[in-house]
């Protein structure tokens, strides 16, 4: 009786063993919402002193990591898959350093837009518009800043705390 139930045991571990590596080579596994800074930290080296700035929504999460001077910065950004999928998945990132100088756009054409910048501008207020009126997002203008925002969204003014106009002079469709 102890015989028959070992092929049955081992063809069950190799059964459950091969939906593992399909599910694995499958790539429709991601990263949880919650280990996303600890992902983006290991996987582009970034050093665990630096501070971060986030936004996520369910299609994509900005990451904005900047030393103590506010010299240097590095991003990432990941987004969520169509269909069979969980977590989020890294799409693009690492040192850019327009967001040092300006506000740096990233389209995804149907995922949103994130928003980036180490804040030199002093951006206070992003107002969108969309078929729903105004939404404004305020924002620390002492402090660098990640935003995402929909893709429906209208246009998008940024202000300064003396309420002059932000120009975004820099957008551009992520790979």
């Amino acid at each position: 009786m102890k015989t028959e139930k070992i092929p049955v045991l081992i063809g069950f571990v190799l059964i459950i063993l091969l939906a593992f590596l399909i599910v694995w080579k499958a790539d429709i596994l991601g990263v949880s919402e919650g280990r996303l800074e600890q992902d983006a930290r290991e996987s582009q080296g970034i050093e665990s002193d630096w501070e971060v700035a986030q936004d996520i929504n369910e299609d994509i999460c900005a990451m904005l990591f900047y030393d103590e001077d506010k010299d240097e910065c590095t991003y990432s950004i990941y987004l969520s898959r169509e269909g069979l999928s969980y977590g989020y998945f890294f799409r693009q990132g690492g040192k850019d350093p327009y967001m040092t100088e300006g506000v740096r756009g990233v389209v995804f054409e149907n995922k949103g837009i994130a928003l980036m910048s180490l804040n030199e501008d002093k951006v206070s207020k992003i107002v969108v518009e969309s078929g729903d009126g105004e939404r404004v997002i305020q924002v620390d203008p002492k402090e660098p800043f990640a935003v995402v925002l929909p893709i429906e969204c209208g246009a998008i003014t940024m202000y300064d705390a003396q309420d002059n106009i932000v120009t975004l002079y820099d957008t551009y469709t992520g790979v």
